[in-house]
């Protein structure tokens, strides 16, 4: 939902917004809901891979 909130209001096409949503995420943003309330090097690998899943997901609609 995090996700889909900030996309929102970037506004435009949802898939051109994954990349820079995820380099946000990665360059040392807050802990929020759209990284687990972790940092992004916090995260294990495999929750690293849930957060692009569900960035994808988002901008598909899926979420």
């Amino acid at each position: 939902m995090a996700t889909k909130t900030w996309m929102d209001a970037k506004g435009g096409d949802p898939t051109t917004l994954v990349e820079p949503f995820l380099k946000e995420l990665q360059s040392n943003a807050a802990a929020g809901p759209a990284t687990f309330n972790s940092t992004w090097g916090q995260l294990s690998t495999a929750q690293q891979a849930a957060v692009i899943i569900a960035v994808r997901a988002a901008a598909e609609g899926g979420c």
